[in-house]
């Protein structure tokens, strides 16, 4: 199935692209979406949460054929 995965806010910076589709096995969670192309969000240090669709949801949740993954940087600042 694909997958369009988004990089949000500094997390651009760090990967070097804004989007990509990617190509995961029926099943795969948000997690192995992002371990697929490169990004091993507990080693990440400035990753903060994922959505699907526009709706925030838990990094090991189940994708579907066309979704459309955004990964968020944290938000810092004051």
């Amino acid at each position: 199935m694909k997958v369009t995965i988004v990089m949000r806010g500094t997390l651009r910076k760090v990967y070097g692209y804004d989007e990509q589709v990617v190509e995961v096995p029926e099943g795969s969670t948000c997690a192995q979406a992002l371990e697929a192309i490169g990004v091993h969000y507990k080693e990440e240090p400035k990753f903060g949460f994922v959505s699907v669709n526009n709706m925030r949801c838990m990094i090991d949740d189940e994708l579907h054929d066309g979704d459309y993954l955004k990964a968020f940087s944290k938000v810092f600042g004051g």
